[in-house]
């Protein structure tokens, strides 16, 4: 694991914001919608780091460590101060998105991006977030490397490793999947023909969730764009079902997608099912 010490690890913050580059003036103003960071990285170490296949599982457990570090903070959780699920155009609430950054075929990275923006609570949770457990496997250290928004802290793919930056909070035109897409509804074969194919699924989702027309083509694993794993990781490889909680699921069916819009567009991007713990991710391409 290469070393990541942008934020001194096991060490707690002298401030109520966590260490990072955007947080240098010693006596910062009021967060505010505008002001607040959307975005936080952690670099993973472990005796075995998990394959990237479990990145649901890994998503899943940041996003439990988080909603008992915060004690149920309504960002982490998904709910608004009712209780009631949170169903807003926009999904605000957080993403836990694992990532393979040097493409060696595990997750090395996590990002936790939350459109409206962490407050101050949220960010002392996130700051104190210093491990999860392995459930099977060997426990997880996080070290929170970065803090801030998409656009400071996006990259393409072919350059996270160099730039220690998320593919995942890139601007490109040309996104590909990183973990499959699992459609949210059944696909209806009829005989006047097809409904809620998987890439008619992807385009309605697009548009819900705010982004520009996009060319949707399917993209077997084989044929990513380098950088990638040593060896294709079949899409139906992937760990494609939650251990506890909801979520609209058709099929068991896993499918990859190239997206070509015609202009940039920032990340993340994520859609489908389970889309805020880490399946249907895409990463910037081009």
């Amino acid at each position: 694991m290469r070393d990541e010490t942008r934020i001194a690890p096991n060490r707690e913050p002298p401030t109520d914001e966590p260490h990072s580059r955007l947080v240098q003036h010693p006596a910062p103003a009021p967060a505010t919608s505008a002001t607040m960071p959307t975005a936080a990285r952690f670099a993973l170490s472990s005796a075995v780091l998990p394959p990237l296949e479990e990145a649901l599982a890994v998503g899943d457990r940041v996003r439990m460590a988080l909603l008992h570090g915060s004690d149920g903070h309504p960002v982490f959780l998904g709910r608004d101060s009712a209780g009631q699920v949170a169903r807003g155009r926009w999904h605000d609430h957080a993403w836990f998105l694992p990532a393979d950054d040097d493409t060696d075929g595990a997750v090395d990275h996590v990002v936790v991006y939350a459109r409206a923006g962490f407050d101050r609570a949220a960010l002392r949770a996130l700051a104190r977030l210093r491990h999860v457990w392995g459930h099977g496997g060997s426990d997880l250290a996080l070290t929170l490397v970065d803090v801030g928004s998409p656009s400071e802290l996006g990259c393409l793919r072919r350059n996270a490793l160099s730039h220690e930056l998320a593919p995942q909070l890139g601007t490109a035109r040309i996104w590909e999947s990183l973990t499959p897409f699992v459609p949210p509804r059944h696909i209806k074969c009829r005989a006047s023909g097809t409904r809620d194919a998987p890439h008619d699924q992807v385009v309605r989702l697009l548009e819900l969730h705010g982004f520009p027309p996009a060319r949707v083509d399917e993209l077997a694993a084989g044929e990513v764009t380098p950088p990638r794993p040593p060896s294709p990781i079949g899409w139906h490889s992937f760990r494609r079902l939650r251990a506890s909680g909801g979520g609209s699921r058709g099929a068991n069916a896993a499918f990859g997608f190239r997206l070509h819009f015609e202009r940039p567009v920032t990340g993340p991007i994520a859609l489908g099912y389970a889309a805020h713990q880490g399946l249907g991710q895409f990463v910037a391409v081009e």
